[in-house]
C-alpha cells in the first residue's frame, strides 16, 4: 500500500510526503504536473520526525521541490506522481500559502544547483540565465555580458533596456513578481539602506539588485559571504567590474565595498519592488 499527502502548493514549491509499506521509496523521484504538463520535480529525502514517531519507516518519507507555473496555472491544481509509476497524490486540505507566509529554511529554494540544473535541462531556463542565477546564490555576485547597442543612442533608453534584463533575472532569483525600480545617483554608502528596504519589502527573499553606470567602476566582493561564515578581513574580496557592456547582479547579504577610486563615484542601481507600489 502506498500512502501520501500533499501539504503546501504555491506558485513556487510543492511540499508534502509518501510512503510505502511494501518497499522504500527513499531517493524516489517525484513530479509536479499542473494537468498533463510536468512543473518541476525532486526526490523523496526529506527526514519528517512527524512521520517517523508515526511509524512510517524511517522518517525520509518527505519531499520538497521548486515548481515553475504559467501565469494562467493555479497552483491549487497541481498533483504529485511516482515518476514511472501510476501513483497520484491529489490535494486535499493541504496549506495553500503565499510566498511570504513560507519559512526562513525555505528562502534560498529555487537558488540551489540541483534546481537551476533540472529546469535548465527541461529548457525553463536558458544557459545565461542559469550560470547568472547559479553564479550569484553562490558567490553573492554575478557579471553579465549585455547585448545592448549604445553608439548613437539616448543614454536613458540603453538604461531601460539594461533595466528590463536585470528584472528578467532578479524575478527568477527572488521567486516572486516583481517590478524594478530605477535609482540613478546612487552611490556607495547607500547600499545599506537599500538592502533595509528589500528586507522590509521582501523578507523572505534575498536582497538582489542589479547595478550598472555609463563607465565602468568596481565592487569588491567577499564572495560566499552571503551565506554567512565567509571571511571578511581587508584585503578579502575579489573586485568584479560593472558598467557599459556588464550589469552586475549583487546579493546585498555580501560583504561588499566600492573600489577606492570609484567611493564617491555614482551609478544606477535596479531595486526590486512590489508591483503594487509602482502603480
Amino acid at each position: 500500500m502506498i500512502r501520501g499527502h500533499i501539504d503546501l502548493a504555491t506558485r513556487a514549491r510543492v511540499e508534502g510526503w509518501i510512503h510505502s509499506d511494501a518497499l522504500t521509496l527513499r531517493g524516489a523521484t517525484v513530479l509536479a504536473f499542473h494537468d498533463d504538463q510536468c512543473v518541476g520535480g525532486g526526490r523523496v529525502d526529506v527526514f519528517r520526525q512527524d512521520l517517523a514517531d508515526a511509524g512510517l519507516g524511517d522518517g525520509f518519507v518527505g519531499f520538497g521541490f521548486p515548481v515553475v507555473l504559467g501565469p494562467g496555472q493555479n497552483p491549487r491544481v497541481l498533483d504529485v506522481r511516482l515518476d514511472g509509476g501510476t501513483l497520484l497524490l491529489k490535494q486535499g486540505s493541504c496549506a495553500l500559502a503565499p510566498r511570504e507566509a513560507l519559512t526562513e529554511d525555505r528562502r534560498r529554494q529555487g537558488r540551489d544547483p540541483a534546481a537551476l540544473s533540472w529546469m535548465l535541462g527541461r529548457g525553463w531556463l536558458a544557459q545565461a540565465q542559469h550560470d547568472a542565477l547559479r553564479g550569484l546564490a553562490r558567490f553573492g555576485a554575478h557579471p553579465l555580458n549585455l547585448g545592448v547597442e549604445r553608439r548613437g543612442r539616448d543614454p536613458g533608453a540603453v538604461c531601460d533596456e539594461v533595466a528590463l534584463q536585470a528584472a528578467d533575472l532578479l524575478e527568477l532569483y527572488l521567486q516572486t513578481a516583481i517590478d524594478c525600480e530605477i535609482r540613478d545617483g546612487v552611490r556607495g554608502h547607500d547600499l545599506p539602506d537599500i538592502r533595509r528596504s528589500l528586507r522590509a519589502a521582501f523578507p523572505h527573499a534575498p536582497p538582489a539588485i542589479g547595478v550598472w553606470a555609463a563607465a565602468d567602476r568596481r565592487l569588491e566582493i567577499v564572495e560566499g559571504s552571503h551565506l554567512g561564515g565567509a571571511e571578511t578581513e581587508a584585503g578579502g574580496g575579489l573586485e568584479y567590474a560593472f558598467g557599459g557592456r556588464t550589469l552586475l547582479l549583487v546579493d546585498l547579504d555580501a560583504t561588499a565595498s566600492l573600489r577606492a577610486g570609484d567611493m564617491g563615484l555614482p551609478f544606477t542601481a535596479f531595486v526590486p519592488c512590489r508591483p503594487e507600489e509602482r502603480r
